[in-house]
């Protein structure tokens, strides 16, 4: 009896070790990913961390771009080390690594805090991963031909025209962002939802449109790490705040749908199609791609072409305000393509802008809209001396990649022939990335570029733009877009007839 309860323990002692192992390898197996994340972590150098917040908190910092972000190269080296709370990221800054990873189909899924996003920008191409990203992207792909991207020429002329009236009469000085903030949403209200931009007594009063009132609030719940956890952010005023804007939205582009739908249906073809009529055609040809697709994706380009093209248009108008030499090659570039003629620009008018595209080129080197990128990366890749192991969340940093000081020579100067074709070929393709680059580039980069060239030079043909003596500094802020604290500041001087203003002495060049 004495022996079988001797044998009975040590069997069962047995099946519980047994057990154990079993137990102890299943969660290696399950973590391995993330602890070799973590050991990488250790041998890499990155900003100070703050005990379970990990980094969280950087993005209080009020010069984080300028003091931390512009130099990461030279504080860091190429693969810097960051903890989003108990997660290590890898920032990666080498034009070599970005290849390895932006140019591959394995490595195209996004982090998990764009799932923050959805509320604000819905399930469209930014945020989605996978096969609804692939799928989505083939499909709208085709909207942005050259050729139908011609048609939309006429809608930036006319956003252009209204910008110019509005800045006609305003006093001598102005923060030019908030005006071409308002020309970038006329113009997404015709070229997305085919709300015109000339209106007349049957349109639409777009003025409260909740497109013009979009808030995101990811920051917020970075500097309260905490609320990343969706069980308790839910329980917050914030979330139900974000929930009824994100109705708004739905709703509204909802019933653009059905206005739309509408239009086509009672015929003719309208002149200006815009972007809901051609995901309508989309949904109409393929039924997995639903209403709820076209909200989203319409919610995607509405709110993210608004923040990014504003900004850029912005930032390269204030540029040239600091940098005479190079408006005035803009100004006779101009002047060569229109004379006296005072008609909307063409296409190949746009492609004559060169110098033009060389200075919003540089513009988006120095401030480029998107400044932070995240993927996960799909298997193991090496990156010079390092692996990453499957699994791993990399940021990628154009605002710091752009500054890396051997691939652009006095980094903070604004300098547009680092753009001339022959400067261009000599640098890695990956050295310049405001648009990201590989299968999930930007699928309106062209668009933005044709925008921006339009806005321009319709203020160049008019004005010389000049600089606001004691606001002549871009103090730039990251909030998921970039951003310039305190406004970006201009004077307009007419360059026929009458000024807005007295002629400033030239200021010094200060980027």
């Amino acid at each position: 009896m004495i022996i079988e309860k001797v044998i009975y323990r040590a069997s069962n002692s047995e099946l519980w070790s047994f057990a154990s192992v079993i137990l102890l390898g299943f969660t290696i197996y399950t973590f391995w990913g993330y602890l070799k994340s973590v050991l990488l972590s250790l041998q890499l150098s990155g900003p100070p961390t703050v005990p379970f917040l990990g980094n969280c908190l950087l993005i209080k910092e009020r010069d984080l771009l300028s003091n931390r972000a512009s130099k990461a190269y030279d504080l860091y080296g190429s693969l810097v080390r960051i903890w989003v709370l108990l997660f290590p990221f890898f920032v990666v800054l080498q034009p070599d690594d970005l290849q390895v990873i932006l140019s591959s189909k394995k490595h195209t899924n996004k982090v998990f805090f764009y799932r923050l996003m959805h509320n604000f920008l819905g399930n469209g191409l930014i945020t989605s991963s996978g096969e609804k990203w692939s799928t989505h992207r083939r499909l709208i792909q085709p909207t942005f031909h050259l050729n139908i991207l011609e048609k939309f020429i006429g809608t930036f002329a006319d956003a252009s025209q209204a910008l110019f009236d509005n800045l006609d009469p305003l006093e001598n000085e102005i923060n030019i962002a908030k005006f071409v903030n308002n020309c970038v949403i006329d113009i997404l209200n015709e070229a997305v939802l085919g709300v015109p931009v000339k209106k007349d007594k049957n349109s639409m009063n777009m003025e409260e449109s909740p497109f013009r009132q979009g808030k995101i609030v990811v920051p917020q719940r970075f500097v309260q790490p905490w609320l990343l956890l969706d069980t308790i952010y839910h329980m917050t005023s914030l979330a139900s705040e974000e929930l009824d804007q994100k109705k708004r939205l739905n709703d509204f582009t909802r019933k653009m749908i059905k206005i739309r739908r509408q239009i086509m249906q009672d015929g003719p073809t309208p002149d200006r199609k815009c972007l809901l009529d051609f995901l309508i055609e989309i949904s109409d040809n393929n039924p997995d791609f639903t209403e709820e697709d076209i909200i989203n994706e319409a919610c995607t380009f509405m709110l993210a072409g608004q923040d990014s093209v504003g900004a850029a248009t912005a930032f390269t108008l204030f540029l040239l305000a600091q940098n005479p030499k190079e408006q005035e090659k803009c100004i006779e570039e101009i002047d060569s393509i229109f004379g006296d003629d005072d008609r909307p620009p063409s296409m190949l008018d746009l492609r004559e802008m060169r110098h033009l595209e060389m200075c919003i080129k540089e513009s988006l080197r120095l401030y480029p809209s998107v400044p932070l990128i995240a993927r996960k990366i799909g298997e193991e890749v090496q990156l010079g001396k390092h692996k990453l192991p499957a699994g791993s969340n990399v940021f990628i940093c154009p605002y710091s990649t752009h500054r890396i000081s051997h691939i652009y020579p006095d980094p903070e100067k604004f300098d547009p022939l680092r753009f001339t074709p022959e400067n261009c070929e000599k640098r890695h393709p990956y050295a310049y990335i405001p648009f990201s680059a590989g299968p999930r580039y930007c699928i309106g980069n062209r668009f933005a570029l044709m925008e921006m060239k339009t806005v321009i030079s319709r203020l160049l043909r008019s004005y010389e733009l000049l600089p606001v003596p004691g606001k002549t500094k871009i103090e730039a802020r990251f909030r998921i877009t970039l951003r310039a604290a305190g406004g970006l500041w201009i004077r307009l001087k007419h360059r026929r007839g009458d000024v807005t203003d007295t002629e400033l002495a030239p200021t010094e060049n200060v980027m």
